[in-house]
């Protein structure tokens, strides 16, 4: 064989093999769906992360009305710009909303807002007993469903093992905009949840969510739902959201995937 050939396949197969290795590095897949919990870990430099709900469904009856709302592809797309640092863009490209009273149905279909975040892994991206990561975002205005006001807050979510189950904790606040009173307003959230392996690909979890909302107080809700993990790059998954008193959306329902590049 002629011996430039013989270099460039032997130059090809290393490089072949560097980018196996580097694949083999990756960290295991983390997802900050299909539970409310964030996961504490990042994105690995350089990657990107598509994280979609392929359709979501919620439904509220109240005051003599029933609320519906659809998302399809609701998606949070992420990049690892560090070892410890990856930013989201999220973004919602169809939401309809219904709402139904004495038997006349009124709905509208739009896109939804758009968000930016950041999360910050703090400790724990490589592994250990715990991790933790900050997780800042703003809210940009953007669809007829808008309330056309520019809103943010801050995100902490802490992670670890206990008894053999996956353990994880958040807290958020909110600043969001108070349309009965017409200004700004701190609200916010807290979680926990807990997961745990049914086999090496099939996971499940359960959690609690309070919401502490600007109109109606504290709100709490229950979830739960499953996890699939197809490869070492992907994962699907279904779960469910559903109040806990009268004051909260009755259920939502949800189904998607995560895919790493």
């Amino acid at each position: 064989m002629n011996k430039k050939v013989f270099s460039g396949l032997g130059v090809i197969a290393l490089v072949a093999a560097g980018q196996g290795n580097a694949q083999d590095r990756l960290r295991p897949l983390a997802a900050d769906r299909p539970d409310a919990t964030e996961s504490p870990q990042t994105v690995d430099r350089g990657h990107w992360q598509l994280e979609t709900s392929i359709l979501g469904y919620a439904q509220d009856r109240s005051a003599g009305e029933i609320r519906r709302r659809y998302e399809v592809f609701n998606t949070n797309l992420k990049y690892g710009v560090s070892d410890s640092v990856d930013l989201h863009l999220v973004v919602s490209p169809y939401v309809r909303e219904e709402v139904e009273a004495q038997g006349v149905t009124d709905s509208r279909s739009t896109h939804g807002d758009i968000a930016l975040r950041s999360k910050i892994n703090l400790w724990g991206n490589d592994g250990g007993e715990s991790a933790m990561a900050l997780l800042p975002y703003v809210k940009i205005p953007s669809g007829a469903l808008s309330n056309d006001k520019t809103e943010g807050g801050l995100i902490v979510t802490y992670g670890t093992e206990l008894g053999g189950f996956e353990v994880g904790l958040q807290g958020q606040a909110d600043y969001l905009y108070d349309e009965s009173k017409d200004q700004m307003g701190w609200a916010g959230s807290h979680t926990a949840v807990l997961g745990y392996e049914l086999s090496s690909q099939v996971g499940g979890y359960i959690e609690y969510i309070g919401e502490r909302d600007l109109e109606a107080g504290y709100i709490p809700y229950a979830s739960f739902g499953f996890t699939y993990q197809s490869d070492a790059n992907r994962q699907w998954d279904a779960g469910s959201k559903v109040a806990l008193d009268k004051q909260g959306h009755d259920f939502e329902i949800f189904m998607g995937f995560t895919q790493r590049y």
